[in-house]
């Protein structure tokens, strides 16, 4: 194994990294937590054993190569076989292999020796046709633990990150270099990605479709759209798209006619996963200035682009066609103070909750909080925003399979087969709900408050869409006195039924 002899070293890193304009810093503040700005979407297409898939992947024409700690394989991209391998001799130098990104028919891998401190990190070099590991680049004094590297315009960028575990994850950083790894520039994560990142970082990191930077945290099933800011010290956090890895690193396949493949790994079953990156295919649902095929009583405005329920008058309802019975829908909701409302997507209860969280007297009960499926499921947490402010809203049905979002957060991810979820549906067929069910209209619900809608828009899922119910997904637990009052509101349900049925089998 050959060595660089001159390792990249960090004199005065401060003395490298951008000031903040104040121009920049109003920007990076209004578009920094993740909110929906285009209108991305993931398509899995197949997935390949490979007993590396355990930290990353990388890829070229032919071949993609699963990477684990102290090993590489080497497998075709149409069948999947495994056609060459490396591994580090023992008592060889390799410690805690990374991502990896192919250029110009060599394979780089970032590589530390987490956790241990202080820290080392270098750029391992292979030639894909032999799998011969043939350089390294060592650098001094590094800034954090190497996790990925990628090469765009002549330049390399590099992140170095820092763990909860061993130190605060804020200092985490992407660096840019030149061609012979001389540093040039050096910026942060947002805090909100940070804190995203649930005590880890940015274990994955490429630029892909439209230029941006696309970030994975370490076990989150996301990918984050970041853009590098043309002034200022912060990444420009834009989206957050759904996808079936759970974190790790990542790579685009960019070969011809391959725009926005990528490929993934699942650690846990050792797979490694191909699927697609998109943006496009909505169909808005609302111009923002007329009701053109939307229906209602006159008790709804339009307000500065958005749907408002100005007064008491009944529900506004979309007619141009039902829902489908697999699509994604994705609107901006906000409400008054004390505010009730509702998205209606698939007939009989099919609810995605608008509410005032902290005003509302539902918001005892998280089962009937905002991004809920109304009496049924409770997101996993409260990422709503106060009232008079706007929330993102997305809703994913495919299938058995239903996911809310809200503002860039995956807070409900269930499979309603799923026997362990036989309580909560249970509520929900008691309110009158059949989840099978399909053939809805969509419609926005007026419950006696001022609430607004903005920029409706649905797209139909193909059917080789593969979209997973979240295995981690756990909802918020019901307090004692809520569950008291669900209960005794069940109990009336079931016996205003009895009654019912009594009352028809007398006629």
């Amino acid at each position: 194994m050959s060595a660089i002899q001159n390792p990249t070293s960090f004199p005065n890193l401060v003395g490298i990294i951008f000031s903040i304009g104040v121009a920049a810093e109003a920007w990076v503040g209004t578009l920094s937590g993740g909110e929906p700005t285009d209108d991305w979407h993931h398509a899995e297409w197949r997935r390949f054993p490979a007993a590396e898939a355990n930290q990353g992947v990388a890829v070229d024409a032919e071949c993609f190569y699963a990477i684990t700690n102290r090993a590489i394989g080497k497998y075709r991209k149409d069948t999947g076989e495994r056609v060459a391998g490396w591994e580090d001799e023992k008592g060889g130098h390799l410690k805690h292999l990374n991502a990896g990104v192919v250029f110009e028919g060599k394979l780089y891998c970032a590589h530390s020796n987490f956790p241990v401190r202080p820290e080392q990190s270098s750029v391992e070099i292979w030639d894909t046709a032999t799998l011969r590991h043939i350089d390294s680049h060592h650098f001094e004094n590094p800034p954090g633990s190497l996790t990925w590297v990628d090469r765009r315009d002549g330049l390399w960028f590099a992140c170095f990150a820092h763990y909860r575990k061993t130190s605060d994850p804020a200092l985490s950083r992407v660096m840019s270099f030149d061609a012979d790894w001389k540093p040039l520039q050096s910026w942060t994560f947002p805090a909100a990605l940070i804190e995203r990142f649930g005590g880890n970082s940015a274990s994955g990191g490429s630029f892909g479709p439209g230029g941006n930077l696309f970030v994975t945290g370490h076990d989150a099933r996301e990918l984050y759209v970041l853009d590098v800011p043309e002034s200022g010290d912060e990444l420009i956090w834009r989206d957050t798209i759904a996808i079936s890895a759970a974190g790790q690193a990542f790579a685009w396949d960019r070969s011809p006619g391959q725009e926005g493949v990528l490929y993934s790994i699942q650690r846990k079953t050792k797979e490694v996963i191909i699927s697609r990156v998109n943006s496009g295919g909505f169909d808005s649902l609302f111009d923002g200035k007329t009701f053109t095929d939307w229906e209602q009583a006159g008790n709804w405005v339009i307000e500065d682009g958005a749907f408002y329920r100005k007064a008491k008058g009944g529900s506004l309802t979309y007619t141009k066609s039902l829902v489908p019975n697999n699509f994604e829908l994705r609107f901006e909701w906000k409400v008054s103070k004390g505010c009730n409302s509702g998205v209606y997507y698939r007939p009989r209860q099919y609810e995605y909750q608008v509410l005032d969280n902290v005003n509302s007297p539902y918001g005892e009960n998280p089962r009937q909080a905002a991004a809920s499926l109304f009496f049924c499921m409770a997101p996993s947490k409260d990422a709503t925003k106060p009232f008079g402010e706007w929330n993102t809203g997305r809703v994913l049905c495919k299938g058995t399979v239903i996911e809310h979002w809200l503002n860039g957060e995956r807070v409900l991810s269930f499979d309603y087969t799923d026997p362990k979820w036989a309580k909560e549906i249970e509520l929900l067929r008691i309110r009158g709900a059949d989840l099978a069910d399909r053939g809805g209209k969509l419609w926005l619900q007026d419950h006696g408050a001022d609430v607004w809608f903005r920029k409706l828009r649905m797209r139909e899922i193909p059917e080789e869409e593969i979209i997973v119910a979240d295995p981690a997904f756990e909802p918020t637990p019901v307090p004692p006195a809520a569950l008291e009052k669900e209960n005794e509101r069940v109990r009336k349900m079931l016996e205003a039924a009895g009654e019912k049925k009594r009352a028809d089998e007398a006629k």
